[in-house]
Order: structure tokens, then C-alpha cells, then sequence
């Protein structure tokens, strides 16, 4: 034949262009298979994730639906009880004094009195300021029911009284942190 020896080739190894052909067609398939089912799995979990969002969507609308138009009793805060006189009146006497704590601290640090409250910081609500002289001072407290004057000549803590019990009530009520 063309002068080149022939190749010796055993029969069992010999795979025919038959067989081939069916192997490689069998395995295209099985690759193709496997693409199909695994995008049918990720169709189905998109499916199923779209019908929790929507779920999820549809739950949260409903909720805020039934707070927007029910008003449920859970949520209604009620409001705070009304003062008595008695402590708007204590109330207001701190505030008094807490002022008066704040005129006299001016008056150590600057020498004098100041001549409008607001030299003392910023005044708390209520509070009216009369510079009598160089050395006293009134002060007048206003809240819707009470009206309070202090007179710098009055001793502070006299003046504040019981009320006291605002700042710490657990001292006033014969309490102790330890005794607790």
C-alpha cells in the first residue's frame, strides 16, 4: 500500500463510528437534561419566593390597614392624670428656687446681681425677675392655677419647704437606697 506497516490493532479496543456516535449523543442529552431540570428548579424557587414576597406584601398592607382604620384599643395611650394644685404648687417652688440657685451662683461669680434673668442663663418657664437694689431681688413663679413670690430675703431653703420631695422622693417618704 503506500509502503508503511500496518498498525496491529486488537478487535476488543476497536470501537466502531456507530458506537461513538451513540455515546456522544447519549451524553449531549444527559448534559441537556441536566440544564433543563436545573432551570425548571430555579424557575420553581423564583415562583415560590415571588409568592412569599407578595404573601409578605399582602400581610404587611393588611396590618397597617387594620391599625389605619380599626384604631385598636392597644394602641391608644391614654393621657396623663391632671396635676393637683397642691403639686403644681410644689412644682413651681422648685422651679422657684432652682432659679434662685441660678441668680445667686451669677451673683458670686460676677459680683452683682444681674439685671434681667436671662444674664443668669436661660429661664425656666413661668418665672418673672424684679431687681429690687444691688442685693435683693424678687422673683415671681406663674402656672395655670398658682402663683408663687420669692423675696430674696426669705432663706431659699425655707421657702421651697416640703416640696423639697420633688427632687428626691425616697428621701422625703423615709426611704433609704440601702433599706430597700
Amino acid at each position: 500500500m503506500t509502503g508503511q506497516p500496518e498498525e496491529q490493532v486488537d478487535p476488543g479496543t476497536v470501537v466502531s463510528a456507530e458506537q461513538e456516535r451513540a455515546r456522544a449523543l447519549a451524553a449531549v442529552l444527559r448534559d441537556q437534561n441536566l440544564k433543563v431540570e436545573a432551570a425548571r428548579q430555579a424557575e420553581a424557587r423564583r415562583v415560590r419566593r415571588a409568592r412569599v414576597r407578595r404573601g409578605a406584601l399582602l400581610a404587611t398592607w393588611l396590618s397597617v390597614a387594620y391599625v389605619w382604620l380599626a384604631s385598636p384599643s392597644w394602641l391608644q395611650v391614654e393621657s396623663p392624670p391632671t396635676p393637683t394644685v397642691q403639686d403644681e404648687t410644689d412644682a413651681l417652688r422648685v422651679n422657684v428656687f432652682l432659679q434662685s440657685q441660678r441668680i445667686e451662683a451669677y451673683r458670686l461669680s460676677r459680683g452683682r446681681l444681674p439685671y434681667v434673668l436671662e444674664e443668669a442663663g436661660p429661664p425656666l418657664q413661668g418665672m418673672e425677675y424684679r431687681r429690687r437694689d444691688n442685693r435683693y431681688y424678687e422673683l415671681r413663679g406663674r402656672s395655670n392655677r398658682v402663683f408663687l413670690r420669692y423675696l430674696s430675703e426669705e432663706s431659699p431653703l425655707d421657702f421651697v419647704g416640703d416640696a423639697a420631695r420633688i427632687l428626691d422622693p425616697e428621701s422625703a417618704s423615709g426611704h433609704t437606697k440601702e433599706g430597700q
